[in-house]
């Protein structure tokens, strides 16, 4: 388990049909992503330590090497959020993006599922 600093509170807030309903979204947005560019190859990237969409713009704009995107991302996040809306509609930043926002509501629906009054499944025993 990675150490991270969760500020993912507007997750908490939702309810299951809402996280649900968010899911379906981001898997249209994903499905729009690739019927739009073709076929978008990404490999798994880190989300970093903190948990917000704004981090993970940072993280996917400081990771990609880019001199021009790293100077996009230094504007965007001096200038306010104008600039940082227009970065993050590039299809490479909105893919990551949709992939951090999918696992955050993964992780919101496993810690919700856990609880100390109802006991782990039990695995079934080999035969």
């Amino acid at each position: 388990m990675t150490l991270a600093v969760n500020l993912r509170f507007d997750l908490a807030r939702l309810t299951d049909a809402e996280l649900a309903a968010r899911c379906d979204a981001i898997w249209a947005d994903m499905d729009a992503l690739e019927h739009d560019r073709g076929a978008l190859h990404t490999s798994p990237r880190w989300r970093g330590p903190i948990r917000h969409p704004r981090a993970y713009l940072f993280f996917a704009m400081a990771g990609s090497g880019s001199a021009s995107e790293l100077d996009i991302l230094l504007s965007a996040f001096v200038s306010g959020t104008a600039l940082a809306d227009v970065v993050s509609r590039l299809p490479r930043i909105r893919l990551h993006l949709a992939l951090c926002e999918m696992q955050d509501i993964l992780d919101e629906m496993k810690s919700r599922t856990r609880s100390p009054l109802r006991p782990a499944p039990s695995r079934p025993e080999s035969i």
